[in-house]
C-alpha cells in the first residue's frame, strides 16, 4: 500500500523515473481523478469561481497536452506512466499548495508571512515543473533541459487558456 507514494516520493525527488510505476491505465485514471480533485479544493480554498469548470478544462488540457505529445513523438506506449507520475507528484505537493494558498490572508498584513508565501508558492511551482520537465525527460528519451522547457511551455499554454476562458475580475 506504501509502495505508491514511495515510487511517486522517489519520481518527485528525481531519483526514480516513471518506469518504476505499473503502466496501468486503471492507475492513471484514478491518480488523474486524485488530481482533478485537488485542483478542485485548491481552487475551493482559493475561493475561485466555477470551480467545476475550471477543473474539467485544466484536466482535459493536461491529459490532451501529454497525449498528443506522446503520439506525436511515437512514444504513446509511455502514456499510462507518464500521466500517473505527473498527476500522483501533484497529488504529493497539493497539501503544501492549500497551506499556502491559506497563507494569503495573514500575508496581507505582515510582511514576514507574505515573504514566506510567495517564496514557498515559487519554489513549489519551480519544483513542480522541474517533476514534469524530468518525467517528459525519462518519457522522451531527451535531455532535462529540453524536457523542462516543454513543462514550461504546457503551464504557459494552460495558464493562458485558463486565464481567456476565467478572466479575473478586477
Amino acid at each position: 500500500m506504501t509502495r505508491l507514494p514511495h515510487s511517486l516520493a522517489q519520481i518527485a525527488l528525481l531519483r526514480k523515473d516513471p518506469g518504476i510505476l505499473p503502466a496501468s491505465f486503471l492507475l492513471s485514471a484514478l491518480l488523474a481523478l486524485g488530481y482533478a480533485s485537488a485542483n478542485a479544493v485548491l481552487a475551493w480554498v482559493d475561493q475561485a469561481e466555477r470551480i467545476l469548470v475550471r477543473t474539467a478544462v485544466d484536466l482535459g488540457l493536461t491529459l490532451a497536452f501529454f497525449w498528443m505529445l506522446l503520439v506525436l513523438t511515437r512514444r504513446s506506449h509511455r502514456l499510462p506512466q507518464t500521466l500517473s507520475a505527473v498527476c500522483g507528484t501533484y497529488l504529493l505537493l497539493a497539501p503544501a499548495m492549500a497551506v499556502l494558498i491559506l497563507m494569503r490572508g495573514p500575508a496581507k498584513t505582515n510582511y514576514a508571512v507574505w515573504l514566506l508565501t510567495n517564496a514557498g508558492s515559487t519554489v513549489i511551482t519551480i519544483w513542480y515543473l522541474l517533476i514534469v520537465g524530468y518525467v517528459l525527460k525519462c518519457a522522451l528519451d531527451t535531455g532535462l533541459v529540453t524536457g523542462f522547457a516543454i513543462a514550461v511551455t504546457w503551464a504557459l499554454a494552460s495558464l493562458a487558456i485558463a486565464q481567456s476562458l476565467f478572466p479575473v475580475a478586477t
